[in-house]
Parts: structure tokens; sequence; C-alpha cells
């Protein structure tokens, strides 16, 4: 019996190969601009398992950008804070980011991190989550 190829067994796209994925990144950012975390991450994930460095970094700290906010609307202090430390380590140094405005994203970021640990464990769902960041692309130019 042959066991049929899972995603994460295949081999890397290539840079055209992501490229002509950009659509699906479209999709997700739309999702998560829209309060669909969950459906983002998951949309990313499966562009994340077969992308090469240093685009793959980059997903994965949106996928956790993400995360932490769906731990946010299930009322999960640690993982908010815990995703968020970990999506902004990716996201800060992040060189490829397909039109991403990767910058802007990461300071609003560190904003909600900073607004929901001063609340705290007791407090953080008074924060008001219209200030979720949302992701821009950057103009053509730039890209």
């Amino acid at each position: 019996m042959v066991k049929p190829t899972r995603a994460r067994n295949l081999p890397l796209l290539t840079d055209e190969e992501v490229e002509a994925r950009r659509p699906v990144l479209l999709a997700g950012i739309e999702q998560y601009n829209s309060g669909y975390f969950f459906e983002a991450h998951e949309t990313w994930e499966k562009l994340w398992l077969r992308s090469p460095w240093p685009f793959r970094e980059f997903l994965q700290g949106m996928i956790q950008l993400a995360a932490a906010f769906v731990h946010l609307k299930r009322h999960e202090y640690p993982g908010v804070i815990r995703l968020l430390d970990e999506a902004l380590a990716k996201l800060e140094d992040a060189s490829m980011t397909m039109g991403v405005d990767a910058k802007r994203l990461v300071a609003e970021a560190r904003v909600a991190r900073a607004e929901l640990a001063a609340l705290g464990p007791e407090r953080f769902e008074e924060w008001d989550q219209r200030r979720i960041p949302q992701i821009r692309l950057l103009p053509s130019k730039k890209r």
C-alpha cells in the first residue's frame, strides 16, 4: 500500500512558484483583515508548508500573528502574549514579504502587545479589538 504524499514531504517551491501563489497570501490577508483569524491561519499554512526561507519564516510570523488573535477571541491571555512575541520575532527582520508592509504591521503589533500586556490577564478583555493591526500592502513600486 502506497501512502499519499503529504505537503510537508513535497519539495520546496521555487521563487517563481511562490510568486505564482501570491493570491493565496492575499486571500489570507483578506480573511485576517475581516476578522477571520483562524481561516487566515489555515490559508497561509497551506502556502507555508512548501515555502523556502526567508519567505517561510515571514509566513510563520503571519500565521502566529493570526493565531494570537484567535487566542484573544477565545479569551486565552497566555496564548495571545506568547504568539505575539513569536510573531514579532519573525516579522521584524522579514526580508521577503511579497509586498506586505511588514514594518507598519510590526509597529502596530508591538503597540497591541504592549497594551494587552499592560492590562494583564485580569483585564485584557477590556482591550479595544478595533486596534487589532490590519495588514496593508506596500505601493507597487516599493515591492
